[in-house]
């Protein structure tokens, strides 16, 4: 393990496996000096610290948790270099940071944080050493975390009386800087009209001189590909259980079951919640007693329709090592509960979501990533994560419930990768599901709300300030070439009283929970 300490500007002190190591680096960069290392020490892990925190590091914790794929940091009592104003431009997930659990994040900090040296080396060639070793950092990050690295803010890099609150920057050069780099010319003059409408601020001499910085190019940067050592562990036989939500699709079902039936690793239980509207109705599905299964089956019966609490109650009934929330309509490949026990035991993820593509549709991933959003239908959970978590009830029958559920399991601490090599077909039947209209409060409304209520209500819940006006924002310009309000002013006025039609909506459905 070589340990950096740095003064911000500068190396002051290197060590290798805790003896000084003279390399006469002091006056480079603290990010070039991590690249000299890097290339000095291949196989090594990189960790780097603030001068004012070198005591205050948990060596323990390093060395017990060197995952050649992962980039770990912790700011601790000191700001980030990103401003919250950041969230103007990015709405993901990965910006809504949370103080106490380890998160999947790009905003990195130089107080603390660890790499692998053949991590740091891959990127080596793409990504410039800038002077601001933090915006160098969140660089990294953030391109990495298209590749393939794994990257997370991790309280446990320090010992526990350094733990703080999240603190943003309040200076703005380097977040002009960051959306040069990572995200481009366009986007900075929308970052600065959007600083100008909510804020009544501007800085036209900084927007200049950014836009002379060179953005980033992804498309030439390859993918990770490194193989962590540390997994040559013997694969053992999990358990699953298998979520499945059903309404009105009585032989797509069926065929669904089949292959669950064919699979070379036979789930453990099927928990099937048939829904049907009708109260003078009873099940449909005669195959499930009539016909013999290889597995156990949980089936409910129920009058009362919605994704929401259908898997709400599934997962209340869930007894095996990992669920598998499932929609009714897929085509399963033999092999695919196999090739999910084998990724689980090499990726050791807490939760991930499939490919599960439409015919024709193309996978436009080519690796193993972290995932902004979750599929309540083709999604991997692992059952202790689902202690303390359920599908949001206020967001029935709306949309917005997938990524509520995927940001709860972020907060709790639950990162969630995707893979593309675990595929299924998703056959969208055009029957049964949860087509059918269902009235809301505010159907009567005029004009109607927009966003629906049930997204903003989750965008609420969870995003920060300048992420909520910078959705406004896209939705407002996004929205314009779709509707047939052709004067902008017109357009703007009308979409301000949507827009305020759908936060009292969105506001009532998150008291009312």
């Amino acid at each position: 393990m070589i340990l950096l300490i740095h003064n911000n500007k500068h190396p002051v002190e290197i060590l290798k496996d805790g003896q000084p190591l003279d390399m006469y680096i002091q006056k480079q960069a603290v990010s070039a000096a991590c690249f000299l290392l890097a290339e000095k020490f291949p196989e090594e892990f990189l960790v780097w610290a603030h001068q004012d925190l070198k005591g205050n590091l948990n060596i323990d914790f390093f060395k017990a948790h060197s995952n050649t794929i992962e980039m770990l940091s912790y700011a601790a009592n000191k700001s980030l270099v990103i401003s919250e104003e950041m969230g103007y431009v990015d709405q993901s997930v990965f910006f809504r940071i949370q103080p106490k659990v380890k998160y999947p994040t790009w905003l990195m900090s130089g107080t603390a944080g660890s790499i692998s040296c053949k991590a740091f080396n891959h990127f080596r060639s793409f990504i410039p050493p800038y002077a601001n070793f933090d915006l160098f950092l969140c660089v990294l990050a953030k391109v990495g975390m298209t590749k393939g690295l794994r990257v997370y803010r991790e309280p446990r890099l320090l010992s526990s009386s350094e733990k703080s609150e999240i603190s943003f920057s309040k200076k703005m050069k380097e977040t002009y800087n960051a959306i040069a780099i990572l995200f481009g010319k366009k986007w900075l003059l929308l970052f600065e009209l959007q600083r100008l409408m909510y804020s009544r601020k501007m800085n036209p001499i900084q927007l200049v001189k950014t836009y002379l910085i060179k953005s980033i190019s992804y498309a030439v940067i390859p993918h990770l590909e490194i193989e962590d050592t540390n997994r040559n562990e013997a694969e053992s036989r999990l358990s699953f259980d298998i979520v499945i939500p059903t309404l009105g699709r009585k032989e797509v079902l069926k065929q669904t079951l089949e292959d669950l039936a064919h699979q070379s690793h036979v789930p453990e239980c099927i928990i099937i919640i048939e829904q049907n509207p009708n109260t003078d109705s009873v099940s449909e599905l005669d195959y499930l007693h009539a016909e013999s299964w290889p597995f156990e089956i949980k089936h409910t019966f129920t009058h009362q329709t919605g994704a929401c609490n259908a898997r709400n109650l599934a997962l209340d009934q869930v007894e095996a090592d990992w669920v598998f929330l499932a929609d009714d309509d897929l085509r399963i490949p033999n092999d695919f509960l196999q090739s999910a026990n084998s990724f689980i035991q090499k990726e050791k993820p807490q939760a991930f979501t499939v490919s599960c593509l439409q015919q024709g549709e193309v996978e436009k991933e080519e690796t193993v990533i972290q995932w902004p959003s979750f599929g309540s239908g083709c999604s991997f959970v692992k059952a202790s994560a689902l202690e303390n978590i359920r599908f949001d009830l206020a967001l029935e029958n709306g949309f917005g419930e997938d990524g509520d559920f995927g940001m709860q399991l972020r907060k709790s601490g639950v990162d969630i990768l995707y893979t593309p090599f675990l595929t299924l077909l998703h056959l969208k039947a055009p029957v049964g599901g949860f087509r059918k209209p269902v009235d809301k409060p505010w159907h009567s409304e005029n004009p109607s709300p927009k966003p629906a209520p049930t997204v903003l209500a989750s965008i609420l819940k969870h995003a920060t300030p300048s992420q909520i006006k910078g959705y406004k924002t896209l939705l407002f310009l996004k929205f314009y070439r779709l509707q047939q309000i052709k004067n902008p002013f017109f357009y703007f006025r009308q979409m301000q009283k949507r827009w305020k039609i759908s936060l009292f909506w969105a506001q009532k459905l998150l008291n009312t929970k």
